[in-house]
């Protein structure tokens, strides 16, 4: 008896989830070397992987570079609300420091109140010994893709 098409297909079919895409080309995520690991209905999951040149003179993660990552997470869960082609601006963003982010970092973050033409979020960063490093919150404005369109 030969197995059915739908048993072969699970048996063959890879158990992994696909991997999340970025929602938007930004040079500075490639150069900082942020991973996507997670974009879904306004949530987001962004982890960066400890190099010395991202840290501060103690060797932890620089808070410039924490606060990169934040907005990073903060305008992908948006993106992830919107048409492809809208735009997507950084309004204001406010950071509370908690305690040092060491080694790999992770970046959750959240939108806590869609509107049509701004949203608010929040974001946690946690340092790779699991402590919260990094509160945010921030607000972005939702651009027309005619904003993109106008020549210089």
């Amino acid at each position: 008896m030969q197995p059915s098409l739908n048993y072969l297909t699970i048996m063959t079919a890879d158990p992994r989830p696909a991997p999340a895409q970025w929602r938007s080309t930004v040079p500075l995520y490639i150069h900082l070397g942020f991973e996507l690991d997670a974009l879904d209905d306004g949530k987001s999951e962004v982890r960066l992987r400890f190099q010395p040149h991202l840290g501060n003179s103690r060797g932890e993660v620089h808070g410039g570079t924490v606060a990169a990552i934040v907005d990073a997470a903060m305008s992908q869960a948006v993106r992830s609300l919107v048409d492809r082609e809208m735009g997507v601006a950084t309004m204001t963003m406010n950071l509370s420091y908690l305690a040092p982010a060491k080694g790999e970092i992770i970046c959750r973050g959240v939108v806590v109140k869609r509107g049509r033409s701004i949203m608010f979020t929040g974001a946690e960063v946690f340092g790779e010994d699991g402590v919260l490093a990094c509160s945010a919150s921030a607000s972005y404005r939702i651009l027309p893709k005619t904003v993109y369109d106008k020549k210089p």
